[in-house]
């Protein structure tokens, strides 16, 4: 078996296959909540907003803030439901950020003459091997931080073309709610720069359709990346970088012979991405990385 380096593993890139699982985490967390919410509010039917709340919520131990009445709980209830809503978008910039700085970094680590200008072909092998400490993130850094539009012309100046690019204002549209979420816990900054009320300020509605609208953007936006960055300028790498840290702290336990060694680091594969690599595939994977 031929080890192919310009072949992703099982076509899509490591670090998408976690933004994947980022991604069903968040669906699963999230929906589960709004599944919540409406059980909880049909459970209020019978009675009216006067009626104590302790007619639902009668644990032994409620909380001491519980609202009094069943009204007062619901707008309490719907409000926190819009935290959960600025979170939400906190968690899918998040990760969808996370994503783009991973596959960035990698590309750059696979292919670094990138970074100047030069040919896609040169082996980021070569350096890891070296033991090169050189910090590729700070180049990756620059698609992640400021507006979408600096963050595209970064990524188009290090990759040629960004196949994102006409999703600039959905993109934009996410990073300032997120901003405005972590900065002011959900409102617009602008507003809060000098308090003239001392009046909690309304938290934004987000509803759950705005917040699809937004899950389908990352998951385009990192399908798009994916693409175009795994097969042009990935390849394995991520896998040599795994296998090329993997063996260095293997330290007091070296297998035999390489077929052991490929066992090894075959079951360590599977250990770490939830997937089976190979023996053989292992094997023609150690016979590359020794011949460079």
């Amino acid at each position: 078996m031929k080890f192919n380096r310009d072949a992703t593993f099982s076509e899509y890139t490591l670090a998408w296959r976690l933004f994947k699982r980022h991604h069903t985490h968040f669906n699963d967390i999230y929906w589960a909540n709004q599944a919540t919410l409406k059980f909880a509010y049909a459970s209020t039917r019978p009675y009216s907003r006067t009626d104590s709340a302790t007619k639902i919520f009668s644990l032994p131990d409620n909380p001491q803030r519980l609202a009094d009445t069943l009204g007062d709980w619901a707008d309490n209830y719907s409000e926190f439901n819009q935290w959960a809503q600025m979170a939400a978008v906190i968690a899918i910039c998040g990760y969808l950020e996370t994503y783009i700085a991973q596959v960035a970094t990698a590309a750059l680590e696979s292919r670094p003459a990138l970074i100047f200008g030069g040919s896609a072909q040169v082996d980021g092998t070569t350096l890891l091997k070296l033991n090169n400490t050189y910090d590729f993130y700070s180049h990756a850094e620059h698609l992640v931080r400021g507006d979408w539009s600096a963050r595209i012309s970064a990524y188009t100046r290090l990759f040629g073309s960004c196949p994102y690019a006409n999703q600039v204002k959905k993109l934009d549209q996410l990073r300032k709610l997120r901003n405005d979420a972590g900065h002011s816990f959900g409102r617009d900054i602008t507003k809060m720069r000098f308090s003239e009320s001392s009046f909690v300020q309304p938290l934004p509605k987000i509803s759950n359709e705005k917040i699809k609208e937004f899950l389908d953007l990352a998951h385009t936006v990192s399908q798009l990346a994916d693409n175009h960055l795994g097969p042009s300028y990935i390849g394995s790498y991520e896998v040599v970088r795994l296998f090329h840290i993997w063996k260095k702290e293997l330290k007091n336990y070296m297998p035999l012979n390489q077929r052991e060694l490929a066992q090894e680091f075959s079951r360590h594969f599977n250990s770490v991405t939830g997937s089976q690599y190979g023996k053989q595939r292992a094997e023609a994977l150690i016979r590359y990385y020794n011949t460079i």
